[in-house]
C-alpha cells in the first residue's frame, strides 16, 4: 500500500540533495528516511536516485515523478497549513483574574493541561471583581463573594493561617500573656506592633481578630503589599506582624527564617472561590479550568 509519506520523503530527497538534508528538514533520523526511500523504490520498481559519496542524484525515473508529484504536495503543504492556521485562529480565548500568588500554584503546575488561549490578569480583588461584572473577565479566582447578578461563586479551597513574625522581633512578652491568659493585654500588644497586610480592607486581620478577640481591630496596617510572597520576603527581612497561608511560610518557619507567633484560640482560614461570568461565551472553558484545578488540588 502507497504511503503518502514516502511521497514526503522523496521530494525532501530531491530538493535537499542528500539524506542528511532531507532527515533534518524532515525531522527524522537519516536511517528512517533512508528506509522511506528503500519503501518507494520497491514499491515502484524503479531506481529513483543514484547514491554517491556526498550526493543524492535523481535517476530520470526520479526526475519524472518529482515532476508529477511536486505541484500537488506543495498544494497539499499550503492546505495543512491553512487548515492548521485556520484552527489555531478558533481556538478559544479565555480570560482570567487573580492575585499573582494564586497563579503559582492554581495555573503553574496545569498550563498544558489547558486547549485553549489564555491571557491572565492580576491585580486587586476589587478591581477585578469589577472587570468579571463588567465581563471582562470569563473567571475569578477571589477570596471574596459578592452579590453580583449573573456571578456564581463556587467554593474550592481553603487554607490555614499563621500568624508570624519576624526572627528577630521579641515576642517573649506577648507569649507570657498569651500564657497567662491575660487576652486584652495580648491584643493590646499585638495592636501596637506593626503589621504587614496584603490589603487596606484588612480581612484575614479582621477574622483574625473575630476568631480570637470577638471584635474588630481597631490599628492600621503599617505595609500594604498585594502579594503574599512579597510579603513573606519583606518580613524576612523587617521586623513586624502578618498573617500568612501555612503552606506559603512552612518552609521559612523550619528554615527558621520567621517565627510561628500564635496559632490562636481559634484557627483562622482564609477562603478560595471561582467567581464564574455566566454570560462569557467562554463558560465551558471556564468550566473545564474549574474541573482541572480542582482534580489538582484534591491530589
Amino acid at each position: 500500500m502507497l504511503n503518502l509519506e514516502w511521497y514526503r520523503t522523496f521530494k525532501a530527497i530531491y530538493e535537499k540533495g542528500t539524506l542528511t538534508g532531507a532527515a533534518e528538514n524532515l525531522a527524522l533520523t537519516q536511517p528512517g528516511v533512508s528506509q522511506q526511500l528503500t519503501a518507494l523504490e520497491t514499491y515502484m520498481g524503479v531506481k529513483l536516485f543514484e547514491r554517491k559519496p556526498r550526493r543524492m542524484l535523481p535517476t530520470p525515473h526520479g526526475m519524472q515523478l518529482y515532476n508529477q508529484i511536486e505541484e500537488a504536495l506543495v498544494q497539499l503543504e499550503k492546505t495543512e497549513e491553512n487548515f492548521r492556521r485556520k484552527t489555531l485562529m478558533n481556538r478559544p480565548k479565555i480570560k482570567i483574574g487573580m492575585q499573582l500568588e494564586v497563579f503559582h500554584y492554581a495555573f503553574a503546575p496545569i498550563l498544558n493541561q489547558l486547549d485553549m488561549d489564555v491571557e491572565f490578569l492580576f491585580g486587586e480583588t476589587d478591581d477585578l471583581q469589577d472587570k468579571l461584572f463588567r465581563k471582562e473577565l470569563d473567571l475569578l479566582i477571589t477570596s471574596s463573594q459578592n452579590s453580583y447578578q449573573n456571578i456564581k461563586y463556587i467554593h474550592y479551597y481553603q487554607e490555614e493561617l499563621l500568624l508570624i513574625s519576624s526572627k528577630e522581633m521579641d515576642t517573649i512578652p506577648f507569649n507570657q500573656l498569651v500564657y497567662e491568659q491575660k487576652m486584652d493585654e495580648a491584643e493590646k500588644w499585638l495592636s501596637e506592633q506593626n503589621w504587614f497586610s496584603n490589603s487596606y480592607k484588612m480581612e484575614t486581620i479582621k477574622s483574625f481578630w473575630t476568631d480570637n478577640f470577638r471584635k474588630r481591630p481597631y490599628f492600621k496596617p503599617r505595609y500594604v503589599i498585594p502579594n503574599l510572597n512579597a510579603m513573606l520576603d519583606a518580613i524576612q527581612q523587617n521586623q513586624g506582624l502578618c498573617l500568612l497561608p501555612y503552606r506559603l511560610c512552612r518552609d521559612a518557619i523550619e528554615n527558621k527564617e520567621i517565627k510561628e507567633l500564635w496559632q490562636g484560640v481559634k484557627t483562622t482560614y482564609s477562603d478560595r472561590y471561582f467567581a464564574l461570568q455566566m454570560q462569557s461565551k467562554n463558560l465551558k472553558q471556564a468550566e473545564e479550568i474549574i474541573q482541572l484545578i480542582s482534580n489538582h488540588i484534591n491530589q
